[in-house]
C-alpha cells in the first residue's frame, strides 16, 4: 500500500493530510503555521516537524510517503529547490515533494476552476481554459491582504485608537478594551505590541467586529463591507482573466464565520457578474493536496 501527504499551510494553522492509494483519508492532524514568512524559516521548519512527526506516528521508523505536495500560504507559485529544501529537507520522507501555494491545494479540491480565500490572509486563484493558473492577491499584510480577518482586525483597532483620543465610548471600543482585557483602550497598547502581536492573535478580533455587525452596529458594519468591496474588486479582476467562472469557491474563516462580510462580498462580484454563482468550498484544502500528491507520482503532474 502506497501513501500520500497533503499539507495545508495557512497563515494560522497547518493542517496535515495522509490518503491511501484509493484517496482514502486515513489520517488529519494539525499544528502551527509554517509560513516562513511570518515566523522565520527555522520555525517554520519545527512546527512542519511536529506536524509530520504526528502525521507519520505508528508508521514505523523507515516509513515512507510515495509522494507529497505542501500548498504554504508564503507562496504565491512553485517553490524552488533551495526553499523546499530548506523547509522539508530531512523533515518529510517522501519519494517525491512538491510545494506551492496553499490556494493551489484549495483549487485541486474544488470542482471548480476559482477559489477565493479570506482566512488570516486572501488571494484567490483561478485557472483558464488552456490549464494556466492565474493568482491576484497574497501580497501580504503589509501592503495587501484585503478582506482578511486580520485587515478587519487592524483596521477596527486604527479607528478605536481614534474613538479613544476623541473621547468617544463605542460599542466598537468597549469591545476592544474586553477584547485585550483591559478597562482603558490605551492600556492595550503593551499587549498590542506584546503578547497580541503575532498575526494570528489579533485577527482574532475580526470575530468580534463581525458579532457587533450582525447585532446592528453600523461602524462595525462599515469596517466589514469596505474590506469586502476591496477583495471583491481583486475577484473581479481574476474573472476577467481567466474568463469567468461557472462557480466560485470560498473557503477561510472570514467566508465560513462572517455572513454579512459574504453577502457584501458577492453584492459586489455580482455588480460585474450579475449571475455569478458562489458556495462554500466543502473539502478542506489538504485533501485537494493529497489529490496533488497522488497525481504527481501516477502522472507526474499536479
Amino acid at each position: 500500500m502506497k501513501y500520500f501527504l497533503g499539507i495545508d499551510g495557512g497563515g494560522t494553522r497547518t493542517t496535515a493530510a495522509v490518503s491511501d492509494e484509493t484517496g482514502k483519508i486515513i489520517r488529519t492532524v494539525s499544528g502551527k503555521t509554517i509560513n516562513y514568512y511570518s515566523v522565520g524559516m527555522d520555525t517554520a521548519r519545527s512546527n512542519l516537524a511536529q506536524v509530520i512527526e504526528e502525521a507519520v506516528c505508528g508508521f514505523g521508523s523507515d516509513f515512507s510517503f510515495a509522494a507529497a505536495f505542501i500548498g504554504c500560504s508564503a507562496l504565491d507559485g512553485d517553490a524552488d529547490e533551495q526553499t523546499l529544501n530548506a523547509l522539508c529537507g530531512g523533515v518529510i520522507n517522501s519519494e517525491i515533494i512538491s510545494m506551492s501555494s496553499d490556494v493551489y491545494a484549495a483549487l485541486k479540491a474544488s470542482d471548480s476552476n476559482c477559489v477565493a480565500i479570506c482566512g488570516t490572509g486572501s488571494m484567490v486563484i483561478g485557472e483558464k481554459s488552456d490549464g494556466s493558473i492565474a493568482v491576484k492577491g497574497g501580497w501580504g499584510h503589509t501592503v495587501g491582504d484585503e478582506g482578511s480577518a486580520l485587515a478587519i482586525a487592524l483596521n477596527a483597532l486604527r479607528l478605536c485608537c481614534i474613538m479613544h483620543d476623541n473621547g468617544e465610548k463605542t460599542p466598537l471600543l468597549e469591545k476592544a478594551e474586553s477584547f485585550f482585557g483591559v478597562s482603558d483602550f490605551r492600556e492595550a497598547i503593551d499587549k498590542i505590541y506584546g503578547e497580541y502581536s503575532a498575526k494570528d492573535m489579533l485577527a482574532k478580533f475580526a470575530t468580534d467586529v463581525a458579532a457587533l455587525a450582525a447585532n446592528g452596529c453600523m461602524t462595525s458594519r462599515k469596517i466589514i463591507a469596505d474590506e469586502a468591496h476591496a477583495f471583491a474588486k481583486t475577484v473581479i479582476t481574476l474573472l476577467k482573466e481567466i474568463g469567468g467562472s461557472p462557480m466560485l469557491m470560498l473557503y477561510g474563516g472570514v467566508f465560513q464565520h462572517n455572513e454579512y462580510f459574504t453577502e457584501e462580498f458577492m453584492n459586489k462580484v455580482r455588480e460585474a457578474y450579475p449571475f455569478q454563482e458562489s458556495m462554500l468550498l466543502d473539502i478542506p484544502p489538504e485533501v485537494g493536496a493529497t489529490r496533488i500528491a497522488r497525481s504527481l507520482y501516477y502522472n507526474g503532474k499536479a
